[in-house]
């Protein structure tokens, strides 16, 4: 289980990004109005293959061998198939991140555009859009999804009810509210328990334990994220503003998840899900079936980057082909940005973009 930071703006930035305005643009942000803004641009062809990442370096836009790329700082994007990854994070040991997409305008010039936030490559899975933000009061509301949760042959439904609880008379957030049940064993109750994910508060070192259910007993240990990640002892861990499935990169329990309403988080209002309540959200709850569980698409945490696999690819015109749009990158040693569109995709498959135009702009804040 890799560091998941305090950072419940993340969940936002559905508000603050767009694509392209004009459908009929040429990739990378070329529009016939506006000019290229990436006319300038170096290029690099990258062959990406299905299994296996090929590396770039946006210094001299080339594509690299790095002899150990888990511990390399000599490569700033890496791509497998239709995934790009920075160096950061679960994906590599160097400072990078990134933002996006981002449209035309806010890619012309030399100037870094400016964005509320870099995003550093992370851990996550059926959980990541649990909750909705509201800036203007800095408060978390769960969406009041089910979610199916599944080790080996037994299976739960799971609802996050409540993010904050009382601790000495006061609200405190990340002392969650989870309510589960067992689905086609056990006796099929209901269970609501609360799980300390506060990891000792937004200023606690790296280290700090935090709550990790195990939804066969109910019992709850406080365990650290490498203890976590060697134990298979529990099934869900919350930590702070994330939640994380024992499976895959999560940990070794090889447990599976999905989200049983996995589109509604696009349309959902804030001020809808504000109104939500835990008691009003309990038909949904006692609703779902075991059948629902075994049908959904389950898998454990895994790499999450900014190149979001919808976000950089547009899917919607035949073959797959670059989306009408630029990111900002912040390089491996963490001091250098880059404005990076994907000019076109030459031989793209169902698992491979095949060739892609990378072209890099550097930029300066």
């Amino acid at each position: 289980m890799k560091r998941h930071h305090w950072s419940p703006m993340l969940a936002s930035c559905v508000f603050l990004v767009a694509c392209g305005d004009d459908p009929g643009a040429p990739p990378g942000g070329a529009t016939a109005a506006g000019g290229d803004p990436f006319a300038s641009a170096a290029s690099v062809s990258v062959a990406v293959p299905e299994t296996g990442r090929r590396y770039v370096r946006l210094s001299d836009a080339s594509v690299v061998t790095p002899p150990d790329p888990s511990t390399s700082r000599d490569w700033d994007l890496a791509l497998q198939g239709y995934e790009v990854f920075t160096n950061s994070g679960p994906s590599g040991a160097g400072e990078g991140a990134a933002f996006g997409p981002l449209t035309k305008q806010e890619c012309a010039g030399d100037r870094a555009p400016v964005v509320p936030f870099l995003w550093a490559d992370r851990t996550g899975g059926a959980f990541l859009d649990w909750y909705a933000y509201d800036g203007a009061s800095h408060l978390v509301y769960s969406r009041q999804h089910v979610y199916g949760v599944r080790a080996g042959d037994r299976a739960w439904k799971v609802q996050v009810i409540g993010y904050y609880g009382d601790q000495h008379g006061a609200p405190t957030p990340a002392l969650y509210g989870v309510r589960y049940a067992e689905l086609g064993g056990g006796d099929g109750a209901a269970r609501t328990v609360q799980v300390d994910g506060t990891a000792g508060g937004v200023s606690a070192a790296p280290g700090a334990a935090s709550g990790c259910l195990d939804l066969a007993t109910g019992a709850v240990a406080a365990l650290t994220e490498g203890e976590a990640q060697a134990s298979t002892g529990w099934h869900l861990c919350f930590r702070r503003d994330a939640i994380i499935v024992n499976g895959e990169a999560g940990g070794p329990g090889g447990v599976v998840a999905a989200d049983l309403s996995p589109g509604d988080a696009s349309t959902e209002t804030l001020d809808r899900v504000k109104a939500l309540t835990a008691e009003q959200q309990l038909a949904r709850f006692d609703a779902v079936t075991r059948e629902d569980v075994a049908a959904a698409a389950m898998r454990g945490d895994h790499v999450v980057s900014t190149f979001d696999r919808e976000g950089w690819v547009d899917w919607t015109h035949g073959p797959p082909a670059p989306a009408d749009a630029g990111w900002l990158v912040l390089d491996a040693s963490g001091g250098n940005k880059s404005l990076v569109a994907f000019g076109a995709f030459e031989g793209s498959t169902a698992s491979s973009p095949g060739t892609v135009a990378l072209r890099i702009k550097p930029v300066r804040d």
